[in-house]
């Protein structure tokens, strides 16, 4: 299932270089891909779990996901605070943008939190159309070789990789989990603006997306 960033109403600006288009026409009707067949994530299971966050801070957001949707967020300190800062921040919104789909709810006060600009209306579209097609997500993503690539002030840049080969779509009213074979295109490489807020968390900003992208296929 290919879950990718919806294109957004306001045009993304050059502060991210715009990669393949994520998604196509020729996909099984079953494969969810980009914001043209969008589905929102499930939260017919009564109970919940809460996902690792990227750290065992304070302040640290709690995501309550559905028992059937899960979220790795791989993060190994890089020895730069203001990096590790970065990847944080970076690792609760896309936390953010599953449970924005898992709750059926765009407009969470953590997504809210974590996203921002062109990111935050696109995403939220996404979710819009996801809820209107009456389907949900099931199943584990993870997102993997998350790196900052350049940082300048209060902007910086990440790059990172996303493993779709466990997430599927879900009809929300009959549970009926739609399975598709594993593909190249489950494979998805992100790059995202991150921005400073003048309370000094990062907010993702722009997001690109290139799928079956070949770094991260191997991983």
């Amino acid at each position: 299932m290919k879950l990718c960033a919806p294109a957004s109403a306001v045009a993304l600006t050059a502060a991210v270089t715009l990669l393949t288009a994520c998604g196509s026409s020729d996909d099984k009707p079953d494969r969810i891909t980009g914001a043209k067949e969008t589905a929102a994530e499930s939260e017919e299971s009564p109970s919940a779990s809460p996902s690792p966050a990227a750290d065992d801070g304070a302040d640290a957001p709690e995501f309550d996901f559905p028992d059937d949707v899960k979220v790795e967020v791989e993060s190994e300190p890089t020895g730069d605070a203001a990096e590790d800062a970065i990847l944080r921040d970076h690792g609760y919104a896309v936390q953010s943008i599953r449970l924005g789909y898992a709750k059926q709810d765009p407009r969470l006060d953590v997504l809210e939190r974590y996203l921002g600009g062109d990111a935050l209306l696109g995403w939220r579209a996404g979710i819009d159309e996801f809820v209107q097609d009456g389907k949900t997500v099931s199943g584990t993503v993870r997102y993997y070789d998350r790196e900052v690539t350049s940082r300048k002030g209060d902007a910086a840049s990440v790059v990172y990789c996303e493993d779709q080969t466990n997430s599927y779509a879900k009809i929300a009213d009959s549970g009926k989990v739609l399975k598709t074979e594993p593909s190249a295109d489950d494979f998805i490489r992100h790059v995202s603006t991150m921005r400073k807020t003048a309370d000094g968390r990062w907010q993702m900003v722009h997001e690109s997306d290139e799928q079956g992208a070949a770094q991260c296929g191997t991983s």
